[in-house]
């Protein structure tokens, strides 16, 4: 790899850190009221994937109209057009995990397998980005690692909180 793109990776990792990590709690959070055990995972991705959805559209709405406020100008097709740009990383992130329950519905594994592994999958984003992060701040190894494990735990704790409960 050479410096032009390691450049261009931080810089994407600077434009969806936000996205990624909103998303991957958000995801997370939701699977804290997912039903257990009985619950069908087509019906617990179309829930997660619609609740995404609308705290993506909320956040995003929000983002628009206040920024129109503080600009004193209307909304135009550039501002939707820059507020859908701006989640997307939130959707893709948050939509992983979803993905992994929906396909528990072909038998390949169970749903309780299913939760286990989209809070993984979206555990693995938090520490990836959570190094990333620390890397772009600090340049270093060791910042990185220590923002890994701050950003993964937070998806370690609601993990182990999902388990707790259910």
């Amino acid at each position: 790899m050479n410096e032009n793109d390691l450049t261009k990776l931080i810089s994407r990792i600077e434009h969806n850190a936000f996205g990624v990590i909103y998303g991957s709690v958000t995801v997370m959070a939701l699977l804290l009221s997912a039903e257990h055990g009985s619950a069908t995972p087509v019906k617990t991705a179309i829930i997660l994937f619609g609740s995404i959805l609308a705290i993506v559209l909320a956040e995003t709405f929000a983002k628009i109209s206040s920024d129109a406020v503080h600009n004193r100008k209307p909304i135009g097709w550039d501002a939707v057009r820059h507020g859908w740009h701006h989640s997307r990383p939130t959707l893709i992130a948050a939509n992983i995990p979803t993905l992994v329950i929906a396909t528990a519905a072909t038998g390949w594994y169970s749903y309780d397998m299913a939760v286990g592994i989209a809070q993984l999958a979206a555990t693995i984003l938090l520490v990836v980005y959570g190094f990333s992060i620390g890397w772009v701040i600090y340049g270093r190894v060791i910042p990185g690692m220590l923002h890994a494990a701050f950003t993964g735990s937070i998806g370690a704790a609601l993990a182990l909180l999902k388990f707790t409960i259910h």
